[in-house]
């Protein structure tokens, strides 16, 4: 079974492009929403091993970090934040993966 991404991002040409990136070669199964509250809904009924997250989402990203704290802390999946603000300062156990990033950043930050 191939790894599991979700990427949450509002902009869809780059939330399409991440997915395809991931998707080619079937190296990567890949769900995209473009928001927190989308993101918690699937998270209610799936596990991911991966999620990129973009921490200043139509209004925050905060609502998936909660919840994965308060129902997953134990098998928590990686958590990479795409941004393109270093003065960001990332949660404990996040990356952060900076803007623009091309094909092989993108792919080498899931595959870490």
């Amino acid at each position: 079974m191939s790894p599991t991404v979700l990427v949450v991002e509002d902009y869809a040409d780059l939330r399409s492009a991440i997915a395809a990136t991931l998707m080619r070669g079937g190296e990567y199964a890949c769900h995209t929403v473009r928001s927190a509250e989308a993101a918690v809904d699937l998270l209610r009924d799936h596990h991911y091993d991966t999620i990129l997250l973009a921490p200043r989402l139509p209004i925050s990203s905060d609502p998936v970090m909660h919840f994965l704290a308060s129902t997953q802390p134990a098998e928590l999946p990686k958590v990479v934040l795409m941004t393109d603000d270093d003065s960001d300062e990332p949660p404990p156990a996040t990356r952060v993966l900076s803007k623009p990033f091309n094909h092989e950043e993108l792919l080498a930050e899931v595959a870490r």
